[in-house]
């Protein structure tokens, strides 16, 4: 290895890029330098010649050594409490410690030699030797976030200290081993004879009162996090402004306390004209967001008139409930509601701005003046913003209370995205957490010979560690709200995610480890906090280090019936993982009826997705394969009768009876939660996303094919639904 190379590797690691990675097909796959070279300098470090990447490995190296501690030192309980002290080599080097506790109870912790403390590595820096050495913590102190003060002879620091429990929040039902069942929905897809096009809040708590009659446990969300209100097109989930905040589309209009107090708006709700619009918007097929997006925005101009002068020039408790969930949002909402209207003010100027680097230049930053002076004569239409999140945030409680008032085992569960897009809110408001030119996905599998490019900027994970984790604590608390559990999407990057380089495919990538001990540490301590458990979405290729941490750390993890097949035939009931949501489908694949009738890869044919014939003919008899191992375990377990037909190519069509018998089947296995879809129920072969795909193919926006209200007059589905209530209190039982 020559000296460009090692330097290129030094510079890698201390960045937390990993040299090579287990591939797919389990072999080990070594990235080149000159592709980690490419992959750094879009970080914005400059790797233009051997001397510049000396410089950052040099300015690294500085920034570590010359600051005695890190800015946070979580404590895991299976670890030593300990701090890493770095200072100058010296004897008689005295350090004191003084324990502030989150109740404001300080602590005098004992003094000690710094140089009889275990030395951990040592470096020098402007010829001076500097020794990290680790000093003892007590092992007693109770979780939570608190200050340590650090005093050595030439000055003092203050650190974060964020002692974590050792397992997450689990529910008392399934601390009683209770195996529940409950459904995992797209909001947005709610058809009913009230909404406006588009599901609300409202279909939410009616289909929990709905499915809390049948013995559902649960009903879990997709993302629910705030997108583009001038661009109501941009409509992924996966793909928000700002995962801190939520989707005011959501809300129902005609439950909003101003909607009985304002006649303008309910003579207007009741014209013919806007009748007629909205029995058009709930007729049609897929979800018409501008359409929809321009009729609550009208709404909710005409809400926040009424909420300004009923409440905010009176001061009513109204208002005061306003104002405390401004204070409890703080800085953050703040600078979101910011964001919302410098959007809507450069949208009027220029409708084909969206996102905040189609601004002017001096708006880029905000910190800057310009930015400052906007907020300050733009008050109004930042509290508008502001009123439009306290509505949201409001009906999703009454959600979260109408599913513990029907007595839910678990409740409602929430999803947290994996990243933000990257002209939106969260990017814009916290630029230094994340690494703009950079998306994260996938490295090549068999499906993907090029890998998969999300799009998303990631977190920064040196960022992240400086600024104490703020940003990774803030989310994860926001995404707890209103929620009796937190689905985390992709929850390897907890660990490392793949990034991908601009202007080059996913497989020029590499893999970057995050501060894994710390981020799970206080993942955990938001959950005990919060009373929210975890369920971290672990399909994919998972590293060993999270499979080990995971369960443990009172994770739950998920199980999707169709990759639990293999050439043993499919997964035994017994052999699902007790910890761990189990469901056929998820959103990111074909629906049951059309995974056995062929119509994703019909799909996928249509919109040529296969890279050739050879591989279109291998999905194809893999499917015929599978279909055949899911009938033949269906039958061992005698969830279909004798005389049910043995051959899945004698059943051309996914059929109720076949549907139930996979359902029982998976809800017969050890796995505490089984969700179901409604799609599922309806045996819709339409997918919602088809992965892969932008413009070829509507995503997000097909709606399911009957409302609630139809759903569950049908007395099918309701049979359907006991018989799954059934078969999940048998293994209760067991």
């Amino acid at each position: 290895m020559n000296n460009s190379e090692e330097l290129t590797w030094q510079l890698a690691s201390l960045l937390g890029f990993k040299r090579t990675y287990v591939d797919y097909k389990g072999q080990t796959a070594e990235i080149s330098p000159q592709r980690m070279l490419h992959l750094i300098a879009a970080t914005g470090i400059d790797c233009s010649s051997d001397e510049a990447v000396q410089r950052a490995i040099t300015k690294l190296q500085r920034q570590y050594w010359l600051h005695p501690c890190d800015p946070i030192v979580v404590l895991r309980p299976h670890l030593n409490a300990e701090i890493k002290v770095r200072l100058p080599a010296g004897n008689g080097v005295v350090v004191s410690l003084c324990l502030t506790l989150e109740s404001g109870e300080k602590v005098q912790l004992p003094e000690y030699l710094f140089q009889q403390s275990p030395l951990q590595q040592s470096h020098e820096m402007d010829g001076i030797v500097i020794e990290e050495r680790t000093i003892p913590l007590p092992q007693n102190i109770a979780p939570g976030y608190h200050s340590l003060e650090l005093t050595y002879p030439t000055g003092s620091v203050s650190v974060m200290l964020a002692v974590t429990p050792a397992v997450g929040y689990v529910n008392d039902c399934l601390q009683r081993n209770e195996k529940i069942w409950g459904t995992a929905i797209q909001l947005y897809s709610l058809r009913s004879e009230h909404n406006w096009g588009i599901g609300d809040f409202s279909d939410l708590i009616e289909l929990i009162q709905e499915l809390a009659s049948l013995g559902a446990g649960f009903v879990g969300l997709n993302p629910i996090h705030a997108l583009y209100p001038v661009n109501a097109e941009h409509v992924s989930p996966y793909s928000p402004s700002n995962r801190n905040f939520l989707n005011p589309l959501y809300v129902d209009v005609l439950k909003v306390f101003e909607f009985s107090e304002n006649m303008e708006l309910q003579d207007w709700y009741n014209s013919s004209e806007v009748q007629s619009e909205l029995a058009r918007l709930r007729a049609e097929k897929m979800i018409p967001y501008s359409r929809v997006s321009e009729l609550k925005q009208h709404a909710f101009r005409l809400l926040f008139q009424t909420f300004r002068q009923h409440h905010v020039n009176r001061h009513t408790e109204r208002f005061l409930s306003f104002r405390k969930f401004l204070d409890e949002g703080g800085l953050p909402l703040f600078q979101h509601c910011l964001f919302e209207a410098l959007s809507e003010y450069f949208h009027q100027q220029n409708p084909a701005a969206c996102g905040w680097a189609s601004w002017p230049e001096m708006f880029l930053d905000i910190h800057s003046t310009e930015v400052q002076k906007f907020s300050e004569s733009h008050a109004e239409e930042i509290l508008f913003y502001q009123y439009l999140q306290f509505i949201s945030d409001e009906q999703l409680q009454w959600a979260d209370d109408a599913a513990k008032t029907a007595s839910m085992g678990l409740g409602l569960y929430r999803d947290l995205a994996v990243g933000a897009d990257r002209g939106g809110a969260e990017v814009w408001s916290n630029p230094e957490a994340f690494c703009q030119q950079i998306s994260i996905g996938a490295p090549p599998d068999a499906l993907g010979p090029l890998g998969q490019n999300w799009g998303l900027p990631p977190m920064d994970p040196v960022a992240l560690r400086n600024e104490g984790y703020r940003p990774f604590i803030t989310l994860v608390r926001n995404n707890m709200r209103a929620c009796s559990a937190l689905r985390i999407d992709h929850a390897m990057a907890l660990f490392r995610l793949w990034w991908c380089p601009p202007g080059e495919t996913a497989a020029e990538g590499a893999y970057i480890h995050y501060p894994f001990e710390d981020m799970l540490g206080i993942l955990l301590l938001e959950s005990q906090r919060n009373q929210c458990m975890i369920i971290a979405e672990d399909l994919g290729t998972v590293p060993v280090e999270v499979q080990q941490a995971f369960p443990g750390a009172g994770l739950y993890s998920n199980k999707v019936f169709i990759f639990e097949i293999s050439g043993h035939g499919c997964t035994r009931p017994e052999e699902y993982a007790r910890n761990a949501l189990a469901i056929v489908v998820n959103h990111d694949m074909p629906t049951l009826a059309a995974y056995w009738n062929y119509e994703d890869l019909k799909l996928r044919e249509r919109l040529q997705l296969f890279e050739n014939d050879d591989v279109i003919r291998h999905e194809y008899a893999t499917r015929a394969w599978a279909r055949q191992q899911i009938l033949n375990a269906l039958h061992e377990r005698g969830f279909l009768p004798p005389e049910y037909p043995r051959q899945a190519d004698d059943i051309v069509s996914m059929n109720m009876d076949l549907n139930l018998a996979i359902h029982r089947y998976l809800s017969s296995g050890y796995s505490q939660l089984v969700a179901l879809q409604l799609e599922d129920l309806m045996l819709m072969t339409e997918p919602v996303n088809v992965p892969g795909t932008s413009t070829e193919y509507p995503n997000w926006r097909r709606k399911l094919a009957v409302s609630v209200q139809q759903l569950f007059a049908d007395e099918q589905i309701k049979k359907f639904c006991w018989q799954i209530s059934d078969t999940r209190k048998q293994v209760s039982d067991q």
